[in-house]
This record gives structure tokens, C-alpha cells and sequence, in this order.
């Protein structure tokens, strides 16, 4: 899918992020596929970007072939 910011080396996810990808697993690959909690990671690099989220899918069920039409061929060939 297309993705939030992209120059960040965070790790901090947001609620609302961690909810959607869970509920996608879920409702995807079903309820074996989910992990009972979330993983969190703490950053290793020094000065990272922590005030921005981590690099994620805006929405995983918007792939680059359902924004055919939408987007533009170049935009298309960046996230393909």
C-alpha cells in the first residue's frame, strides 16, 4: 500500500496503526496469524527520528493495483 512519511528511522508505531494491521491480520489470515500482544522494538540509532511514526502502510488493503487509474504511471512503478 502506499506509506506514511518516509524519512524516518523510528520505530514508534501509532494505536490506530497497530489496531488496523491487527485487524487486517485477522480478518486476512485469521485469528492463528495474530500475535496475543503487539512486538514493540526500541530504537538503536542514536538521534533517530522518534517525532515522526515508522514507515507503514497507509491502509494494507489499498495495494498499488486497486489505485490503478488513480495514481500516475510513475507513481504506479514507485510503489510496485
Amino acid at each position: 500500500g502506499l506509506i506514511t512519511y518516509m524519512r524516518t528511522d523510528s520505530t514508534h508505531l501509532s494505536k490506530d496503526a497497530i489496531g488496523m494491521v491487527r485487524d487486517h491480520i485477522r480478518n486476512e489470515y485469521g485469528d492463528r496469524y495474530l500475535p496475543e500482544k503487539p512486538n514493540f522494538y526500541a530504537t538503536k540509532a542514536a538521534g533517530a527520528q522518534e517525532a515522526h511514526e515508522a514507515i507503514r502502510p497507509t491502509d494494507p488493503a489499498r495495494t498499488p493495483a486497486s489505485l490503478k487509474g488513480k495514481l500516475s504511471e510513475d507513481q504506479l512503478r514507485l510503489y510496485d
